[in-house]
This record gives structure tokens, sequence and C-alpha cells, in this order.
């Protein structure tokens, strides 16, 4: 933590992005899989083939995997950040 708070803040901020990035992936998430629901029609239709059809179609949606890549980078940072701390 800095004399002013500066770094609080930071991790503060970042963690509500990193949340508000994981709320937007939950949400296009529930978009593909009402989709694959509405338009998949398959006798053989469980719930694993089922969650691997809606992971399938969130690999080719771009938005998805740049939260996706964001989310990992975020997490990354916010996890290096308690180690650079106690550093001296």
């Amino acid at each position: 933590m800095n004399q002013d708070g500066a770094e609080i803040h930071d991790g503060v901020d970042a963690a509500q992005e990193l949340t508000q990035m994981r709320e937007r992936m939950a949400v296009i998430k529930q978009e593909a899989a009402v989709e694959v629901d509405r338009k998949w029609v398959s006798p053989w239709r469980t719930p694993s083939v089922f969650d691997l059809k809606v992971k399938t179609r969130l690999t080719a949606h771009e938005e998805y995997r740049s939260l996706q890549a964001r989310v990992r980078l975020a997490e990354d940072s916010l996890a290096a950040r308690p180690e650079a701390g106690t550093v001296s």
C-alpha cells in the first residue's frame, strides 16, 4: 500500500472490473445456451453434450474470448499484487 492509499484503490477498481467482466461472460454464456436450446433438436441430447455444444459456440464468440483473456490477465495481476507488496 502506498502512503496515499493508491494501491488499495487500484486493487478495488481491478476487482470491480474483474467482477463486471465475469458477469458479462455469464450473460454471453446464457445467451449462447438459450440459442443452442432453441436451435438444437437431437435425440442424443444429454446435459454433457449440450454443455459441449455451448462451449463450442463460445469459442467462436469474439467478445467472450476477449473477455476470457482479459479476465485471465486481471486475475494474474491481482494475484501478483500481494506478493509485490510483501517484498522489501
